[in-house]
């Protein structure tokens, strides 16, 4: 079962290479920013309010909103210490601070798919037939995040080539967190809404106080408001659909997990 679990999280981590793809030459390189920027804020969106907070919420309501609350602030603090570390580097201060944002992401969605793997390996525990639909879940659902997050990447400033390792490299935590689940059974599982909640601060931080306020703040550089409205409004539809998709068709959670369980157990 755990060699099983393995391969099922190492294709989920693959897809953080679809941006390679999606962006394959120079050309579609080009005004990256314009397209993808704003797109990513709803993306962001919706990835916290209808995944990340309420499953947060839902396995511990007491506690949850501090978690999330904590994620913000620690990851305020840490742009704040990466902001310092790329100015002393980069004779650009624009540019340390696209540096700075893009390592945070990478960071966060470490977070998100450690969270990920939690759950992937919990429902191998419980049948491997029930984790393989969560990992096709966690796959289709993986793609338009990881688009618009290398997107992100290649606007910090990272080569193509570049993007694409660190993606992976990021992606890649959601198998560490299959093989510990699996090692450790119920234990992480207890801790699991620590995880999504630090997982939702980063990307509320990173949506409302990098991304938004620079396309903000440069609109003639995304051709006009309405453009960027429109962007942000189709990324967080886009995703919404595909969480709701994957969530009623191949389910997604720690309650889906406990569900499954429950049903075996009655």
């Amino acid at each position: 079962m755990l060699f099983e679990a393995i391969l099922a999280a190492g294709a989920v981590a693959l897809c953080s290479l679809v941006g390679v793809v999606f962006f394959g030459n120079s050309r579609k390189l080009e005004g990256i920013e314009r397209y993808i920027i704003p797109a990513a804020v709803g993306v962001f969106l919706s990835l916290v309010l209808f995944e990340l907070i309420p499953e947060t919420l839902e396995a511990n309501a007491e506690w949850g909103g501090i978690a999330v609350a904590a994620g913000f602030i620690l990851f305020y603090l840490l742009s704040y210490e990466l902001h310092r570390y790329f100015h002393a580097r980069e004779a650009d201060d624009k540019n340390c601070g696209r540096k700075g944002a893009a390592t945070l992401l990478l960071i966060g969605d470490a977070i998100h798919n450690l969270a990920d793997g939690v759950i992937l390996g919990s429902a191998f525990l419980i049948d491997p037939t029930l984790g393989i639909a969560v990992a096709v879940g966690l796959a289709l659902h993986e793609i338009p995040q990881e688009i618009v997050e290398f997107g992100v990447l290649i606007r910090g400033g990272y080569s193509r080539f570049e993007a694409a390792w660190r993606n992976l490299l990021s992606a890649s935590s959601i198998i560490v967190g299959t093989v510990i689940t699996i090692l450790l059974a119920a234990t992480l599982e207890e801790y699991i809404w620590i995880i999504t909640g630090l997982a939702a601060g980063n990307l509320l931080y990173i949506a409302a106080t990098d991304l938004l306020p620079r396309v903000h703040g440069n609109l003639k550089n995304y051709q006009s408001f309405w453009y960027t409205f429109s962007s942000i409004v189709m990324g967080f539809v886009v995703m919404t659909g595909v969480l709701i998709y994957t969530h009623e068709t191949f389910g997604h959670g720690q309650l889906e997990t406990d569900q499954h369980q429950a049903g075996e157990t009655s």
